[in-house]
């Protein structure tokens, strides 16, 4: 068991090195820097759904957002596609390296990870706003950096890290 969970973890971090690499060739057009957001969003959500015990509030940000959700979702695999041979393989691996990633982050302090997903839930659950909206008002950040597409590389802005704001600021205030 012990040798399958260490294979696993090299080959994860092996493709993480490897997305890395490749962002750095590919700039993120507006719309692609919200779709990879969005499902860095979605997918730490998803996390905390199943660490978490918050099933029901992960439905119904799915439920509620589905079909922003879903186009989201496709402007991501057109996102990779566009940047890569092998765009659909990249976006698979992307969606799961953000999950793997939330994952091992959770463990290092579930208490504050579940209590920040409990603040986005909470903010998520507001009915007046666009899944755009919310995202927007969101700091989350995705698991490789993808510059912003703009003919001034001085002024790019990346998506990138691989944890949510909201953990980020529990583990400094110490409550993890």
């Amino acid at each position: 068991m012990k040798r399958l969970l260490k294979a696993t973890t090299t080959t994860l971090a092996l493709c993480a090195m490897t997305g890395q690499s490749w962002a750095a060739d590919v700039c993120a057009r507006p719309g692609e820097k919200l779709a990879l957001k969005t499902a860095a969003m979605q997918q730490e959500l998803m996390v905390a759904a199943l660490y978490c015990n918050d099933i029901h509030p992960y439905n119904r940000f799915v439920i509620s957002y589905r079909r922003e959700l879903q186009d989201s979702d496709a402007a991501l695999l057109s996102f990779f596609e566009r940047a890569r041979h092998g765009g659909e393989a990249d976006y698979h691996s992307y969606k799961t390296a953000l999950a793997n990633n939330f994952s091992l982050e959770s463990l290092h302090g579930m208490a504050a990870y579940c209590a920040a997903a409990n603040e986005v839930f909470d903010a998520a659950s507001d009915p007046r706003g666009s899944l755009r909206d919310f995202i927007a008002s969101q700091s989350v950040m995705a698991a490789n950096e993808y510059p912003a597409c703009s003919e001034n590389r001085d002024s790019e802005e990346t998506v990138a890290g691989g944890s949510s704001a909201a953990y980020m600021r529990r583990a400094s205030e110490g409550r993890n």
